[in-house]
């Protein structure tokens, strides 16, 4: 009697025991299995980024912050990876990907054709168009006002592809949008066409610079992967799609920029 009594209490405990964690499971949110995945190094996801773009990438300090490295984290958390951001150059960074010195590129990526010849990418995560940068004092407010100008561009991005696209332009580029934007203060560019999420933060903060006008180009950005690394892709899809169920997603869209959809 004491025996099944006994029993009886374990099972009741055992079953209350699963019970709380499944609920505190609940609460922390999914975790995606990776333990087949293989990284560059073990337990660790290495992205590559060209940390010169705020508000999705740049350094502060000796710090590199922004919203897709919050992003990263969170990712990297759910597939229960430490994560490793490394600052490249963004010429070369697919040559680069491609050849495994990364796991992964996040780096405000936009998901293009040619690009998929080549790599993999993630499902897409956040929409952009192209916007063009002028002075404050400037009367450019349509692409026909750049017959005849000079726009400055960051080298390799689908600004440059949208730039020299337009009519009697001339494209100078750089190495990064900051470079472009310090020659649009300076009189040697008319414009700088750039991913409209950068112009619209950049211009809040310097009211020496405007938004001329945007150039509707509907693109998505995503994150980037070698051909051969599916199972990580897929680990990374998961976790992205946890991460919108979660609220998580929408909490570092928040945190960086406000109520923007």
């Amino acid at each position: 009697m004491r025996n099944r009594v006994f029993v009886a209490i374990a099972i009741a405990v055992l079953i209350l025991a699963v019970s709380v964690a499944s609920i505190a499971c609940g609460k922390q949110g999914t975790k995606i299995d990776a333990s087949s995945i293989k990284t560059l190094k073990a337990g660790v996801l290495t992205v590559g980024s060209d940390t010169t773009y705020p508000p999705m990438e740049y350094k502060e300090g000796d710090k590199i912050v922004g919203f897709d490295v919050d992003l990263a984290q969170a990712i990297a958390d759910k597939i229960g990876l430490k994560l490793d951001y490394q600052t490249t150059a963004w010429d070369g960074i697919f040559p680069a990907l491609i050849a495994h010195k990364f796991d992964i590129v996040m780096s405000s990526v936009s998901i293009t054709d040619d690009r998929k010849k080549e790599m993999d990418f993630s499902t897409p995560y956040y929409k952009v168009d192209q916007t063009a940068l002028v002075k404050a004092d400037s009367s450019i407010d349509s692409i026909e006002k750049l017959n005849g100008k000079i726009a400055g561009v960051q080298i390799g991005t689908t600004g440059e592809i949208e730039a020299k696209k337009i009519v009697n332009l001339k494209v100078n580029t750089y190495d990064d949008n900051m470079l472009a934007i310090e020659d649009l203060k300076a009189g040697r560019v008319d414009a700088v066409i750039c991913d409209s999420i950068v112009g619209d933060v950049y211009v809040k903060d310097n009211k020496d610079v405007k938004v001329g006008f945007v150039i509707t180009t509907d693109e998505s950005y995503g994150i980037a992967f070698a051909k051969d690394t599916p199972e990580l892709r897929d680990a990374v899809n998961a976790a992205l799609k946890s991460l919108t169920d979660d609220g998580t997603f929408a909490k570092i869209s928040k945190k960086w920029f406000g109520e923007r959809k």
